[in-house]
């Protein structure tokens, strides 16, 4: 048995063509024109419904604040004080959410007992 080629094979892998239509294109197909925009002005487009909605949230953040009980204020100050309204309002329910408490009350305790916690409360927000 050997190991070598042989002039036959050779001779069928030159005689392979490339495909007719062996371009990216014909592998994704055409791109297909937009009919959201508009033939008189075609930089302007029609909304997206499964975009998500840009309207600012309205959020008032007195408001949700009255609503938290001493506790939740004392172990909130720093995200009161320190996260925009923005983020603010897309994490209300989180904070006060009983795990996310009971992380404060944690790491609470642990401060006072003079433990080291990483990070320090004034670079936990600092994005």
């Amino acid at each position: 048995m050997s190991l070598k080629r042989k002039a036959a094979d050779l001779a069928t892998d030159v005689a392979k063509k490339p495909k007719a239509n062996g371009s990216i294109t014909s592998f994704f197909g055409q791109p297909k024109p937009n009919p959201s925009t508009s033939s008189t002005n075609p930089s302007q487009r029609a909304p997206d419904p499964t975009a998500p909605d840009t309207q600012p949230i309205k959020f008032d953040k007195d408001a949700w604040i009255a609503k938290l009980t001493s506790e939740q204020k004392d172990l909130l100050k720093l995200e009161i004080e320190t996260l925009h309204e923005s983020w603010l309002s897309a994490l209300k329910d989180e904070v006060v959410s009983k795990d996310f408490l009971e992380l404060k009350r944690f790491l609470k305790r642990e401060v006072e007992t003079g433990k080291k916690v990483f990070p320090p409360s004034d670079d936990i927000y600092s994005w």
